[in-house]
């Protein structure tokens, strides 16, 4: 279940938000602006929003990675 951590109505009823979820759920892509974000809770990988040719969520920081001791 995706959750939504923050939300500001920014212009013309769509929202910037912040969003966490799994990382198997399709991330939303509608009444959204470019700069919201979605952390997938079971990797700690992180997405933005972009609206630029064809609106999408594009990695920007990837989730810590699994330690040599596990």
């Amino acid at each position: 279940m995706i959750r939504v951590l923050n939300a500001r109505i920014i212009e013309n009823g769509k929202k910037l938000v912040e969003l966490a979820g799994l990382s198997t759920e399709s991330k939303p892509t509608t009444g959204i602006i470019t700069g919201s974000k979605y952390t997938c809770a079971d990797t700690g990988d992180v997405y933005m929003f972009y609206e630029a040719d064809s609106p999408g969520w594009g990695k920007i920081a990837a989730g810590p990675t699994a330690s040599a001791d596990a």
